[in-house]
């Protein structure tokens, strides 16, 4: 008895081919933009209206697939703008707090500035000198002491005049009321004028009072 070996009949290729390579050629023909419109709006017009429907249901799921890509997509540019907005606030809250830091540090500057100003304007008690065995030498030390004390007398006046009136009106708060006449008097009646309007008002008749020649 003689056994033949059977050969294994070879796979079907042409059978999965020719099916396969038409599906492709329409797939095409609605892709490539000429064919699709030939397709739709051209002879083939009558056919498509028929088969439209039909083929519409059929690439429904290919339809709601690139509808959930798209809603993704936006889903993730709409994070993406979310943690941009919440860095800008972070931002402008950081540039908020700096603000408020310098501001700080200049109003301490300037309260700083104004101390200095007053204890630099604040006037220097000079010694008078005791009588000497000589009345001569006495008198002519006393005479140097008020031409000096006289000469610093202005050089406070041109100071408080070039100062701006609200600054020179906490220097002069600080000086006892009789210096603050005296120094006025030698200023113009412009700046004294500009100063007495930034001095509380209580203050600024008390000046007025000892120096009835001031005019706010």
């Amino acid at each position: 008895m003689i056994v033949t070996r059977q050969r294994r009949k070879p796979f079907p290729v042409g059978r999965i081919l020719l099916p396969l390579v038409a599906i492709l050629a329409i797939v095409g023909a609605f892709i490539w933009a000429p064919s699709r419109a030939a397709i739709t709006s051209g002879p083939l017009s009558p056919i498509w209206q028929q088969l439209g429907p039909r083929f519409a249901v059929v690439t429904a799921p290919f339809h709601f697939a690139a509808q959930n890509q798209l809603i993704a997509r936006r889903n993730h540019e709409i994070v993406t703008l979310q943690a941009q907005l919440a860095n800008a606030k972070r931002s402008l809250a950081s540039a908020q707090k700096s603000a408020a830091t310098l501001k700080s540090r200049v109003q301490q500057l300037n309260v700083k500035v104004a101390q200095k100003g007053a204890k630099a304007s604040t006037p220097v008690v000079q010694p008078v000198a005791s009588p000497g065995p000589f009345g001569s030498t006495s008198s002519a030390t006393g005479s140097n002491a008020a031409g000096s004390t006289t000469a610093k007398n202005r050089r406070i006046a041109a100071e408080w005049a070039a100062m701006d009136p609200s600054n020179a009106a906490k220097v002069v708060q600080r000086l006892p009321v009789p210096y603050d006449a005296k120094i006025f008097s030698l200023m113009s009646a412009s700046d004294v004028g500009a100063i007495l309007d930034a001095l509380p008002p209580a203050f600024a008749a008390r000046v007025t009072q000892e120096n009835p020649t001031l005019k706010p």
